[in-house]
């Protein structure tokens, strides 16, 4: 089985800009071929469970994470970026404990052309702040519904808005808040990623392809920080 065995830690640089814009894209922190693999396995699985939405969202916690990704989203040089990026790492305190909490794929079929609204992770689970690994199962791009941040976002309060809408996305923030602000659009080849802290405000492009496009999202968080969420039951520390 290929891994991420190849990557390296964060450069100094890489870390500073995951700092001052609160993402970061990491190219190539998989193989294509085993971007292939786990879409594969994941058609399976919501055959199996005979999950017949043609596009949506299939949320797995910890306690009902398949075996199958287990060791996956325990990758140890996927561990190293996200200790750097939790961290610092602090001798008297000891090591961030990360630990991984739930992990969901998000699929988009030919017909599916509507685009996600700007908002922020942290709307829809509250508590301290979590990381989440976005990863690309195929090419992403503008046309296809990748994602789009605003930098800086993740260190601003902004206002959320209540909807009620049919493709979800309830919680969401107006674009009249954010007029002026710069758009940053993140293409990603299959196998990369994007790392990201969830009050970084994104959204995505819509899907006006015509083909389809998977993702798939784990979240992660420090153990040693109090986290008033209810989300998750348990957990695994990484």
């Amino acid at each position: 089985m290929t891994t991420s065995a190849s990557v390296r830690p964060l450069t100094s640089d890489q870390l500073a800009a995951y700092r001052r814009d609160g993402y970061l894209l990491v190219p190539d922190l998989y193989s294509g071929d085993e971007m292939l693999e786990w879409k594969a396995h994941i058609k399976d699985l919501l055959l199996k469970e005979k999950f017949s939405a043609t596009h949506g969202v299939r949320v797995w916690m910890n306690e009902h994470l398949p075996e199958y990704f287990r060791p996956k989203m325990a990758d140890p040089n996927v561990a190293a970026i996200l200790h750097q990026i939790i961290g610092p790492f602090d001798e008297a305190q000891g090591r961030p404990q990360v630990e991984f909490l739930s992990v969901k794929t998000v699929f988009k079929n030919s017909t599916t052309t509507f685009s996600s609204p700007w908002h922020q992770d942290r709307f829809y689970w509250g508590g301290s702040e979590k990381v989440s690994i976005w990863i690309a199962l195929d090419d992403a791009t503008p046309e296809n519904g990748c994602l789009k941040f605003i930098p800086g976002t993740h260190k601003k309060e902004l206002p959320k808005k209540v909807v009620q809408v049919e493709e979800g996305f309830d919680n969401r923030i107006e674009d009249s808040v954010l007029e002026g602000m710069k758009v940053e659009t993140i293409p990603v080849k299959r196998g990369g990623a994007v790392f990201f802290s969830d009050l970084a405000v994104h959204s995505s492009h819509p899907n006006s392809a015509g083909t389809d496009r998977w993702s798939m999202i784990s979240t992660y968080r420090d153990r040693s920080v109090k986290d008033e969420s209810t989300i998750w039951k348990t957990s695994m520390l990484l």
